[in-house]
C-alpha cells in the first residue's frame, strides 16, 4: 500500500499466495518455533496447538519484504499475519478430522523426493531442517498438510467455478483502473480497536457532511485529511485492483461506481473515505489473469474451511500480540 502516514514511508500489505505450486515452500518457512529458541512466546492456539511469536515474525517479514512499518500500522499487521496462520491451522484441523491426510507411505514418498530435492543442491536433510528451524516430525505434518491442501485445490479449482468467478468479479481481475480520492484520518495509535472506532466515527461524520453539500469531497480532505494528497483536495490517481493500495482499500474502491464515496475503510494505516473519480475498463480475458483467479479462490476456499472447523477446534489467543477476534477482521481490544 501507499503509505500516507506523516512520515512518508512505504509498507506493502500483500500476503502470500495460497496456490499449491507455491504454498508449500512458504508453509515450511513459517510451520514452527525456531528450535533452541529461548522461553518462546506463546501467541495463539488452535486445538491446543501453539502457534509462536517468530512465526507471525516471519511471515510479516515475508509479507513486508523487510521494509520499515509505520507504527500505527504494526498492530493490524501482526493481527492479520496472526489471522494468515491461525486460518492455515484451522484448515490442517479440518483435514484431520475428515480424514484427509496422506497415509504414512505418502508422507515417506514425500519425504524421499524433498531429500532427493536438497540433495541435487548438495545439501542434506538434517541441513534443511536447521535452516529452517523445524523437527522432521514437524516436517511430516507439514508435508501432510500440503498434499491435503492440493487435494482440496484440485476439487476446487474447476473451469465452471474459476469461469463463474471472473464473471462475478470481472473488474478486479481485467485490467481496469480507477482514479480515486480519499480522506485519511489517523490517531496515535491507528491499529488498535479503540482509536479505529473513534476513527470510523469521525469519517461517517465527514461523510455525512459531504453528503448533505455542507463541505465538498476535496475541502474536506484539505481540512481534515493526514495525508499528502490533503494538499491536493485527496486526490490519489489511478490504482489497479492489486497495487499500490492496501488490500482493504482497493478493495472498498473498486467496490464503487463513478462519483460514489465509500463507508469508512479501516487499514493499517488508519480510517479512510474513498471516492471514486472515474473508471477505466480493462481488456483482459480469463486465460490472461487464470493465475490471479486460482490464488483468489485458493484464498476464499482457506477461509471457507476454517471457518467451518471453527465449530470443532478451539482458538485461543494469550494476548502477546495483537489479534482479530475469532472469525472477524475486527481487532480485539487491548
Amino acid at each position: 500500500m501507499k503509505d500516507e502516514s506523516r512520515n512518508g514511508r512505504k509498507f506493502a500489505c500483500t500476503f502470500v499466495v495460497l496456490h499449491p505450486s507455491t504454498f508449500i515452500l512458504i508453509s515450511l518457512a513459517v510451520a514452527a518455533n525456531p528450535s533452541g529458541a529461548a522461553d518462546p512466546v506463546i501467541v495463539a492456539t488452535v486445538g491446543g496447538v501453539p502457534i509462536y511469536r517468530s512465526e507471525v515474525d516471519r511471515l510479516a517479514a515475508k509479507v513486508t519484504g523487510g521494509r520499515a512499518v509505520n507504527p500505527a500500522a504494526l498492530p493490524m499487521l501482526q493481527a492479520q499475519v496472526l489471522a494468515e496462520l491461525v486460518d492455515r491451522r484451522l484448515v490442517l484441523a479440518y483435514a484431520d478430522r475428515t480424514h484427509n491426510g496422506e497415509s504414512p507411505t505418502e508422507i515417506e514418498t514425500a519425504l524421499a523426493k524433498l531429500t532427493k530435492q536438497l540433495a541435487v543442491k548438495k545439501r542434506s536433510l538434517e541441513e534443511y531442517l536447521r535452516e529452517q528451524s523445524i523437527s522432521e516430525i514437524e516436517l511430516r505434518r507439514q508435508l501432510a498438510w500440503n498434499q491435503a491442501w492440493e487435494q482440496y485445490i484440485g476439487r476446487y479449482l474447476t473451469d465452471a467455478r474459476i469461469e463463474a468467478f471472473f464473471d462475478a468479479h470481472r473488474r478486479d481481475f481485467d485490467g481496469t483502473e480507477i482514479s480515486v480520492s480519499h480522506i485519511l484520518l489517523q490517531g496515535a495509535h491507528s491499529g488498535r480497536r479503540a482509536d479505529g472506532d473513534a476513527l470510523a466515527g469521525e469519517a461517517a461524520r465527514i461523510a455525512r457532511e459531504i453528503a448533505a453539500g455542507r463541505i465538498s469531497f476535496a475541502a474536506a480532505a484539505r481540512k481534515y485529511s493526514a495525508g499528502p494528497s490533503a494538499a491536493h483536495g485527496g486526490r490519489l490517481g489511478w490504482i489497479g485492483r492489486r497495487g499500490p493500495m492496501d488490500e482493504a482499500f482497493s478493495r472498498a474502491a473498486f467496490a464503487l461506481e463513478e462519483g460514489q464515496i465509500s463507508g469508512p475503510v479501516k487499514t493499517p494505516f488508519g480510517v479512510h473515505l474513498i471516492r471514486c473519480d472515474a473508471i477505466r475498463p480493462g481488456g483482459k480475458k480469463l486465460a490472461h489473469v487464470r493465475q490471479e483467479l486460482e490464488d483468489a479462490l485458493a484464498r476464499e476456499l482457506l477461509e471457507k474451511l476454517a471457518q467451518v472447523e471453527l465449530r470443532y477446534t478451539p482458538v485461543e489467543f494469550t494476548g502477546k500480540l495483537p489479534h482479530f477476534k475469532v472469525g472477524t477482521r475486527e481487532l480485539a481490544a487491548p
